[in-house]
């Protein structure tokens, strides 16, 4: 009886790759490439002079790449804070999860109260950042964040935030008393927080930043080209737009 063939052995699916999370959040490198490529496209000298015909802002471009180059940058340095950090200790994983359990019902209450057209102060509370699975350091950067955000200012100013149940004897004291625990009494780790948080803080206002320039571009453009104009749907699709629909507001 002849040999019956073997049957090819399955491939294994690759697993998926895990969403980047936490300081280089893709979201912002993918709005960094994607302003650069309308960027690039305002500056072709095939695409000026129709630009110039709607009144565009030359030096548009120019302000995109200068903050691209700047959020690039922020990301290099944070990232290069992370280096060797992706592998805890049983210890620091306990020291994260303890955290957290201090940290979630905070971000609950932020859930609650910022609904609506207040929904995107959510990303101010990490909410949604999948701090449960990142580091460290990472979780006790967003919980200083998160306490500056509902700590009284300078000369005894209103905190920046009140949120339902949240109050100084409770939740933020046990914030504030969990960050002094697990993030240790050393002065260089401290200030290593404090400027890895500034890092951050200055990531995610900058890319609303980077957004609001990268649509004046692609509306000037949207101007210059409008899409039911036959031949014009490779230059569209240059500024990223589409070809066969205006730009949303």
């Amino acid at each position: 009886m002849p040999n019956e063939p073997t049957p090819p052995t399955p491939t294994p699916t690759p697993p998926k790759p895990n969403r980047e999370r936490g300081i280089a959040n893709r979201d912002y490198l993918d709005e960094v490439a994607i302003s650069r490529k309308v960027a690039a496209a305002a500056t072709d000298p095939a695409h000026t002079g129709p630009l110039a015909a709607v009144e565009f802002d030359t030096t548009l471009p120019s302000q995109i790449n200068a903050l691209a180059g700047t959020i690039e940058a922020d990301i290099g340095k944070l990232t290069g804070e992370r280096a060797g950090k992706e592998t805890m200790t049983e210890q620091e994983k306990t020291a994260r999860d303890a955290l957290m359990a201090v940290l979630q019902p905070i971000q609950t209450a932020a859930k609650r109260k910022f609904i609506g057209e207040t929904q995107k102060l959510r990303e101010a509370y990490y909410t949604g950042a999948g701090l449960s699975n990142g580091t460290l350091d990472e979780v006790l950067t967003a919980s200083r964040s998160v306490l500056a955000r509902l700590s009284p200012g300078e000369n005894n100013a209103p905190p920046q935030d009140v949120l339902p149940g949240i109050t100084a004897v409770g939740r933020i004291k046990e914030l504030a008393d969990a960050i002094d625990t697990y993030g240790g009494k050393d002065q260089a780790q401290g200030e290593k927080q404090t400027e890895a948080g500034k890092l951050l803080e200055a990531i995610k206002a900058n890319v609303p930043k980077l957004a609001k320039l990268r649509r004046q571009v692609q509306l000037a453009a949207d101007q210059a080209w409008p899409w039911r104009t036959p031949g014009v749907a490779t230059i569209r699709k240059a500024f990223l737009l589409s070809p066969d629909r205006p730009m949303k507001d």
